[in-house]
């Protein structure tokens, strides 16, 4: 009879996956969740307590992993049209009532935008909710994983195929890439328009490289200190995920590095470019060597370091793709203004305006964008590069393990249409408070995930997951998911931000 370790492991292994589209459903009542909070935020004059904020943007994305997990649009209506109903009967019952909210909703957009009018990046509401329920269905996957409340199909694949899990590494590689560039952006802005382009040197090279070493440390503290803990406690664990030693907090750890390495070529060349240049070669690298075969095949395991931990190794190259993929989406996601060519990168001057204003060329018309149209343009061009690439056949399947061309564009696409999915309930439905949940979320996202992933460990030590009932589960998934909120909240309540 299997150890209970080996059983665990098993629970978790040679998945198969479930379908883009269900995929698209269950993590989309995020976004609904969000449109509910936005239209009770319009119906009310106060800020929302804890409980609402939690009901309203954590709670429904707990129940679409699990319990309605096969029933996703009924999900849907029960969150939206409830608060829709009452939305359309205030409206035309009391109109006196809602010119008056309407009145400081203007109030507050006029303020909140003339202040934010001459700031190169302000803080863009739809980004925070955009991130911060992002983590808040990692956070839950996580543990939601090892109970049988979580459908299989959620969990991660072996080798192909598409999962919810699968599209949560990804995303949040993608999100911390999107919010990196805020400070290259910063850093540009800063050499002012008057700058005559990047200039190569080897002292400040190795400057930079230095500086990416030394942020990399604490990231792979971590992953040693996860690696150690593994190990010493004999946690369950998917080796064909990254390998026998590496680990997600390792992969990310050294995405500094590799940033540091390259960067020349960043200051030079547009990071979408790159970033496609990079995996578009890992992957004819991978179809036209034995490169395929030595990472997928199990008998080399134990010859040394690198197949000991193969898949970590190159699947590395895909995430750094998609990390630059995310950096690439900053000069025309979190900009307030348009500039030059910021479709594809940033250019630190604003548009000319007046009489002698400049004639512009028809490509750097079409590559000079606002958010929204950037967002519309970046999500028709990934969704359809993923769908040609996935369909054409002579490319191999989706796979997460190995973090190829496929899965990048499949992360990126999604990644560019939910972020356009946020933007536009903002623009129809303007905040007067934001939420404290999210924003709190956000502001210690790695933090809350690494408190996660321990919490996570604490259950699977304590009880047998794979026994509980689904009520039981639920219950259990409810006061995790509480517990991570009530912290973020109290972290942002005393100020206390970890940067790692």
């Amino acid at each position: 009879m299997s150890s209970l370790k080996e059983q665990k492991e098993q629970f978790v292994s040679d998945l198969l996956g479930g379908s883009v589209s269900e995929i698209y459903a269950v993590t989309g009542v995020a976004l609904t969740s969000y449109l509910a909070f936005r239209i009770y935020d319009v119906l009310v004059s106060h800020e929302v307590s804890f409980l609402y904020d939690f009901i309203l943007n954590c709670l429904p994305i707990l129940v679409s992993i699990t319990l309605y997990s096969d029933k996703v649009t009924t999900l849907h209506l029960a969150i939206i049209v409830p608060i829709l109903s009452i939305f359309v009967f205030s409206k035309y019952t009391f109109p006196d009532l809602w010119k008056s909210n309407g009145e400081r909703t203007s109030q507050n957009e006029n303020k909140q935008s003339k202040s934010a009018e001459k700031q190169l990046l302000p803080k863009k509401s739809f980004i925070t909710a955009y991130r911060a329920h992002m983590l808040i269905i990692t956070n839950l996957a996580i543990l939601a994983v090892d109970f049988n409340v979580f459908p299989r199909r959620f969990a991660k694949v072996e080798t192909w195929g598409t999962s919810l899990m699968d599209l949560g590494v990804g995303s949040f590689v993608f999100s911390m890439g999107l919010v990196n560039s805020r400070a290259i952006i910063k850093n540009k802005f800063n050499r002012g328009s008057s700058d005559s382009g990047y200039k190569f040197s080897v002292v400040d090279y190795f400057s930079v490289v230095k500086r990416s070493i030394v942020k990399s440390v604490p990231l792979l503290v971590l992953g040693g200190a996860r690696l150690v803990s593994v190990k010493s406690l004999e946690y369950q664990e998917h080796v064909s995920e990254y390998g026998i030693h590496w680990n997600f907090f390792i992969t990310l750890g050294l995405l500094p590095v590799l940033l540091g390495v390259l960067d020349p070529v960043l200051n030079v060349v547009p990071r979408a470019v790159v970033a496609l240049v990079i995996t578009i070669g890992y992957e004819i690298v991978l179809v036209n060597t034995e490169l395929l075969r030595f990472i997928l095949v199990s008998d080399n395991r134990l010859q040394n370091l690198i197949t000991m931990n193969k898949e970590g190794i190159f699947s590395f190259f895909g995430y750094f793709a998609i990390f630059v993929f995310g950096q690439s989406f900053g000069s025309f996601v979190l900009t307030n203004y348009k500039t030059p060519y910021n479709m594809l990168t940033f250019v630190p001057q604003k548009e000319t305006s007046g009489k002698k204003k400049k004639k512009h060329s028809q490509i750097k018309s079409w590559l000079t964008v606002n958010t929204t149209n950037g967002l519309i343009i970046a999500s028709i061009f990934y969704q359809l590069l993923f769908y040609f690439v996935r369909e054409s056949g002579y490319i191999l399947n989706v796979s997460r393990r190995l973090a190829n061309l496929p899965y990048v564009l499949w992360v990126v696409s999604y990644n560019a249409t939910l972020l356009l999915g946020y933007n536009l309930i903002e623009k129809f439905f303007p905040e007067s408070h934001e939420s404290y949940l999210l924003e709190s979320t956000n502001s210690n996202g790695l933090l809350i995930f690494l408190i996660a992933n321990v919490s996570t460990g604490l259950v699977n030590m304590t009880i047998n997951t794979l026994e509980c009932s689904d009520p039981v589960a639920f219950a259990i998934l409810t006061v995790y998911a509480a517990g991570l909120c009530l912290l973020s909240n109290l972290l942002n309540n005393k100020g206390i931000y970890v940067k790692l």
